[in-house]
């Protein structure tokens, strides 16, 4: 992985031995990259590369346009480190060192015990570790409210890091959610939370589904667009 420049746009450069053709996305912490085939030179891979970005420039605009307003629509930096200034709950909260005995929230700072906050390392796994475990456990109060409305009752939960959505369902009925909602308002979690358990009572996204859903929460859909406008700057904590 390594870092260009086009005419217009930084870019990193990522060879990949199981790309077959050259493609761009944004990445929501490092911005542009261009991924190619491993077996392109050097050369000619930022030729074609800067060539492509070229005749994609309005659409490279645009979405790093957009990017630039999501990961500010929360405020923060993402970085997991002292001074950092990371989304919990849907608001900017800076990191900072304290005289605790544990991580705790207070008047828009985590505080770290100051023992921990010594470490950058120790104090990225143990932040990190508390935040899933706030994910779990406010997960487990919104399921414990809604899922006996909703007359279902998941089997397990299920916290991660899955970088392809924000929740699941499966079959068994296990509940995967995504660590990272703990940093989103409330009500975004809320509704990825109504989804999910709908999703035990109907599979798919049919007219059935956005009854179930509808019913127990009737802006589902509005916070999940929300939720989507954020996943930038939720997915940039690192």
């Amino acid at each position: 992985m390594t870092s260009g420049t086009s005419t217009v746009h930084p870019y990193t450069l990522i060879r990949s031995p199981r790309a077959r053709r050259l493609t761009l996305h944004i990445d929501p912490e490092r911005g542009l990259e261009a991924v190619v085939p491993a077996r392109l030179g050097e050369e000619r891979a930022r030729r074609e590369v800067e060539a492509f970005i070229a005749e994609r420039s309005r659409w490279v605009d645009r979405s790093l346009a957009e990017l630039a307003q999501r990961r500010e629509a929360l405020g923060t930096d993402g970085r997991i480190t002292l001074g950092g200034l990371i989304p919990y709950a849907g608001r900017a909260h800076r990191i900072r060192a304290a005289e605790v005995s544990a991580i705790g929230v207070a008047d828009g700072e985590i505080l770290i015990p100051e023992k921990v906050a010594a470490s950058e390392g120790l104090l990225q796994t143990r932040l990190t570790t508390w935040l899933r475990r706030r994910a779990r456990s406010v997960a487990e109060q919104m399921i414990a409210v809604y899922a006996p409305e909703m007359r279902v009752q998941p089997t397990r939960l299920r916290i991660a890091d899955q970088s392809s959505r924000w929740g699941s369902a499966s079959a068994d009925g296990t509940i995967s959610l995504s660590w990272r909602l703990v940093m989103a308002p409330p009500s975004c979690f809320e509704a990825v939370i109504v989804h999910e358990l709908a999703h035990l009572r109907a599979r798919g996204h049919g007219v059935r589904f956005r009854q179930i859903v509808e019913r127990h929460l009737p802006d589902e859909a509005a916070r999940m667009r929300e939720l989507q406008r954020l996943a930038p700057a939720l997915g940039a904590v690192r």
